[in-house]
């Protein structure tokens, strides 16, 4: 496990770019002015993934989040149009704002919060930590190499 101040700096970096997402201007999801919710019908494979990961947050919000970065990975394959690559400097980066954006449509979804406090819920500094050490989790079932040597 990382060291304390090794977290700290990874749980103020991840709150620094979720800001950044936030602020850069990414085009808006068309929304329901009445109900806050999107207007388009949910698609099946993104039903699919929040139903996975309802049932894994019972357990934890670990392993919710591992559920959310394992079936992305599945839909980034198979949908690779899904990455907003117009808004992002890379790859990575276009996934990283995939995997808000379904965290927000989760939160929105599954508790029926309104956009505002599923974003507010994203940036929680609990959250960040809980993300960041899902990715490193998920980074280490893939067998890639983590970024220890900062």
């Amino acid at each position: 496990m990382a060291s304390p101040n090794k977290q700290q700096k990874r749980a103020k970096r991840a709150k620094a770019k979720a800001k950044q997402i936030r602020m850069v201007g990414r085009k808006p999801l068309a929304l329901d002015d009445e109900t806050g919710h999107l207007d388009a019908p949910i698609p099946e494979y993104t039903l699919a993934m929040f139903s996975k990961m309802h049932a894994a947050e019972a357990t934890s919000r670990n392993d919710m989040l591992l559920t959310l970065l394992s079936n992305l990975s599945e839909i980034i394959n198979e949908h690779p149009d899904l990455l907003d690559m117009e808004n992002a400097e890379n790859e990575a980066m276009a996934a990283t704002h995939l995997a808000a954006d379904m965290l927000i449509d989760y939160r929105m979804w599954a508790d029926g919060m309104d956009r505002e406090t599923a974003q507010a819920w994203l940036t929680e500094p609990q959250f960040i930590s809980d993300f960041g050490n899902a990715l490193d989790s998920y980074r280490e079932s893939l067998g890639e190499p983590d970024d220890k040597a900062e």
